[in-house]
């Protein structure tokens, strides 16, 4: 989450500096449209002065004062934006901040009660052995993921109190796999779960994770009911717009 915020502050800060090159370029004053029935007048009224009429012969000084006051409307939202992401990066915690808590919440839940009167989430399975060397991003769930966009899923599951296990072995059709995130709700005994896909730019990845896509639906999983798959490539990252859409979903596929 921090790094997609690093991001979106990086986007911001350009988009304002375009947004101020186009105000600089425009004629000074500002656009106003008065409309009368079926009359339409332009008036340019400057900063620190009177409203002037503009003819209808001027059309493109009208066209790029009204871009003007377009685009200082954008400015508006982008600014209140960036300070509210430069309050949030502010305040975020330290990754190593993120890392002792994660070491500490793994301590006390081994501590807490007995492995078998554990939630359903927080009880021992066997989880994912391949290549443990690429498990490098704590979250403050206890879990250390692959990828900081796994670790932006996993926190916000986490903070919204959504029962999940990270890479929990799973037979499906006979075959062993570890999905990504797992969910089961024990009213039904029925299980969903999660598989996000962050390296679609990769040919190889890509056709690694339409397998993966087609593995599920052969064994009767429906996308977006059963499963749930994410994707992002460098110039399209995930984002948490749609990971609180799916949390949405299993949240109350859970309450059901």
């Amino acid at each position: 989450m921090y790094n997609l915020m690093l991001k979106r502050r990086e986007f911001l800060r350009a988009q304002i500096e375009e947004c101020l090159r186009i105000i600089d370029a425009a004629p000074p004053g500002k656009l106003e449209i008065h409309k009368n029935n079926s009359s339409v007048k332009w008036f340019v009224k400057a900063d620190d002065g009177p409203r002037t009429y503009l003819p209808r012969s001027e059309v493109e000084k009208a066209e790029r004062l009204a871009e003007k006051g377009i685009t200082l409307s954008r400015l508006s939202i982008l600014e209140k934006e960036l300070r509210a992401t430069e309050m949030y990066l502010k305040h975020f915690p330290k990754e190593s901040e993120i890392s002792a808590n994660a070491e500490k919440a793994s301590q006390y839940a081994e501590l807490v009660t007995a492995p078998d009167t554990l939630p359903w989430h927080l009880q021992p399975f066997n989880s994912n052995p391949a290549f443990p060397e690429k498990l490098k991003h704590p979250s403050a769930s206890g879990h250390i993921l692959r990828s900081k966009s796994e670790r932006l899923i996993d926190m916000s599951l986490f903070y919204r109190g959504v029962p999940f296990r990270y890479e929990c072995e799973a037979r499906i059709g006979g075959i062993i796999s570890y999905p990504d995130f797992t969910f089961y709700n024990e009213r039904t005994g029925e299980y969903r779960y999660w598989e996000h896909f962050g390296m679609m730019d990769d040919l190889q990845y890509k056709r690694r994770a339409y397998d993966k896509t087609e593995f599920y639906i052969s064994n009767g999983f429906i996308p977006g009911e059963d499963v749930f798959f994410t994707y992002e490539t460098s110039q399209s990252p995930l984002t948490i717009t749609s990971v609180d859409r799916i949390i949405d979903y299993i949240v109350d596929w859970l309450a059901f």
